[in-house]
């Protein structure tokens, strides 16, 4: 009972973090269609800034986290302007797109290694400290993430639900022409999309390096391939969906090395366990969890 629980638990942290980072590749590909390759490293520049102000410079954590997530939505929105706007103006296809934000990934990967080093960095914070429940042993730290993660989507969900912000962003992602004509302030769409990919992704990245205790510059590249499995997972374009598949990876991959399960498998092979659970599910709804005619971010 007690490896039930201490799994369930992890996969909670582990799905919270996935929900996150993947509303934020959603919504970008729901209002933009650009497959944003470069949140993973968004994810860990997040971390970086986090850790340099909070350990290196005593700046408090919260504040830290708050400079960071900041930082990588103030980079999103000058790409915005100095590189997507333009492709967009010029009809560049998605393959063009997604190559670009490929080359965009490299660079913030190597300017990361330039800035803030080569080694492994961790927060100031004690991550074996623990609770006992139900004969599982909680770590603090995980569930500070998981408290603050569940706030922070029940905020997300709110604002695309009801605020007109997020009421713009759904009319735009549906029909952009009609969005337009309707009085849809389009530019301000835009913006606000790269604002709240920024801020979500940077977030998932302190977040991590949280659970992980120490973090280096491949950190985001490693979570990239599962944060995509659930963006498909839970329907592409549809941030209720990335949330959804979010969670349902994060269970699934933490509850797979559970002994009682034919042995459990290797933690190695938890990516494997997420993108099997992706091919299945596809096999059965090919549009994900929620299906075609989902809410379109």
């Amino acid at each position: 009972m007690s490896d039930f629980v201490q799994l369930l638990f992890n996969g909670l942290v582990t799905g919270s973090i996935l929900a996150i980072a993947a509303v934020g590749v959603s919504i970008v590909y729901g209002v933009l269609k650009l497959v944003n390759f470069a949140a993973g490293d968004f994810l860990t520049l997040g971390a970086f800034v986090t850790v340099v102000l909070s350990v290196d410079h005593h700046v408090p954590f919260i504040v830290a986290i708050l400079i960071a997530m900041l930082t990588v939505a103030a980079i999103s929105v000058i790409l915005e302007f100095a590189l997507w706007r333009g492709l967009r103006r010029s009809k560049a296809g998605t393959l063009s797109l997604f190559l670009v934000a490929t080359g965009v990934s490299l660079i913030v990967r190597q300017l990361i290694l330039i800035f803030f080093g080569v080694g492994s960095r961790k927060f100031d914070i004690d991550v074996v400290r623990t609770f006992e429940f139900l004969g599982a042993q909680i770590a603090y730290s995980q569930l500070i993430v998981l408290v603050f993660a569940s706030a922070t989507i029940l905020l997300l969900g709110l604002l695309i639900a009801k605020s007109p912000l997020g009421k713009g962003m759904r009319a735009y992602s549906d029909n952009p022409s009609l969005a337009s004509v309707a009085g849809v302030n389009v530019d301000r769409i835009i913006m606000a999309t790269w604002l709240v990919s920024g801020l979500l992704t940077g977030l998932a990245g302190v977040f991590q390096g949280m659970v992980q205790g120490s973090f280096e510059s491949t950190m985001g590249w490693m979570l990239l391939l599962p944060i995509f499995a659930a963006v498909v997972l839970g329907t592409i374009g549809d941030a209720y969906g990335a949330l959804v598949g979010g969670f349902v990876l994060g269970l699934v991959m933490e509850l797979s090395t559970w002994h009682v399960l034919f042995g459990g498998v290797p933690a190695s092979y938890k990516p494997v366990v997420a993108f099997g659970t992706l091919a299945l599910v596809l096999l059965v709804k090919p549009e994900g969890l929620l299906g075609y005619k989902a809410r379109s971010i």
